[in-house]
């Protein structure tokens, strides 16, 4: 049973347990999970501003209270609580703008997510050894996102009990969907999207205007997919951002949805396995995104997943 852990304006706890509805998403790409819960009405309810959730010893989500409504109808009352992660307060804050030469992980941490209520974080101590500018206009979490693009080659990522991971999604669990010996599904989806792929990559390497050099996924043009970009790299670094995009792209091409009863949270990275009747084993997959629900009805998770791993047979 989740449990619910609000802090008001004066600095409060209110104790709720037994929602009516909740949601809770969680994805990859975007910073900030959100939720929504409704509860009956709370008369006299203080003004809430943050929520700490629990599932047993487990925190599965903290964060900050976007909006408190309370609802009135003909037969019945509700309060409905909207919520973001820890992560609004670095997308919602602008950041001073500051010049950084050689700035490490601690110093990020210190002038850019312990200001906004985030006390902890995980990562090694890196520097970057370069110049690090934040400009007018860029928030926290385009200054925490860009230093550990350039010093962890990662996106960041704000965990769920509210620490800052340095080096993004990552997971040691493993999850095994199966009717038989796994957890249990309703359903599952798996989707093939050709559209996805790109067969080559033409690459510029000079000034001039020739394409001279070609990155193919030869696995892409042997399934019949003709599908090419085009990369000016005299401007970068090296060719692996074509190796890149390819890569990329095939990861993209396969998604598998499952929906099951069971309260998944807490697992975005993790590692998949299926094994299904009709669809067989299917393997190398991590959980991309959740979407948990919970109704009078009873409980669903659907998880989103994608390939884990994918190599470019150039």
């Amino acid at each position: 049973m989740l449990s619910f852990n609000f802090t008001d304006i004066s600095g409060h706890i209110l104790s709720l347990t037994n929602p009516i509805y909740i949601v809770i998403n969680q994805d990859e790409n975007i910073p900030a999970d959100d939720l929504s819960v409704t509860f009956p009405f709370i008369r006299n309810a203080p003004e809430l501003c943050s929520v700490e959730v629990t599932d047993g010893n487990s925190v599965v989500f903290k964060g900050i209270v976007d909006e408190q409504q309370n609802i009135s109808t003909e037969k019945n009352a509700y309060t409905k609580i909207v919520v973001r992660s820890m992560a609004a307060m670095l997308l919602d804050n602008e950041s001073k703008p500051v010049s950084y030469t050689n700035p490490s992980t601690s110093v990020i941490f210190n002038r850019h997510l312990y200001p906004n209520l985030i006390s902890e974080y995980r990562g090694e101590e890196l520097v970057l050894n370069d110049s690090f500018n934040i400009s007018k206009g860029m928030t926290d979490w385009q200054a925490f996102s860009s230093f550990c693009i350039k010093a962890f080659g990662r996106v960041p990522r704000i965990d769920a009990d509210g620490t800052a991971n340095f080096s993004g999604v990552t997971s040691d669990k493993n999850i095994k969907f199966s009717n038989i010996d796994g957890i249990k599904y309703n359903s599952i989806k798996e989707n093939k999207k050709r559209c996805k792929l790109i067969s080559e990559v033409y690459v510029k390497t000079s000034q001039s205007d020739i394409y001279d050099t070609v990155i193919v996924n030869k696995d892409v043009k042997n399934r019949m997919v003709e599908r090419k970009r085009y990369l000016d790299a005299s401007v970068s670094d090296s060719l692996t951002l074509a190796d890149t995009m390819l890569r990329n792209a095939a990861l993209s091409s396969v998604e598998v949805t499952v929906e099951t009863p069971i309260r998944l949270l807490n697992v975005l990275g993790a590692g998949v396995s299926i094994e299904d009747n009709n669809l067989g084993t299917i393997s190398g997959l991590k959980v991309s995104s959740i979407y948990y629900s919970q109704t009078p009805q009873g409980e669903k998770t659907i998880l989103m997943l994608k390939k884990e791993n994918e190599n470019v047979d150039s």
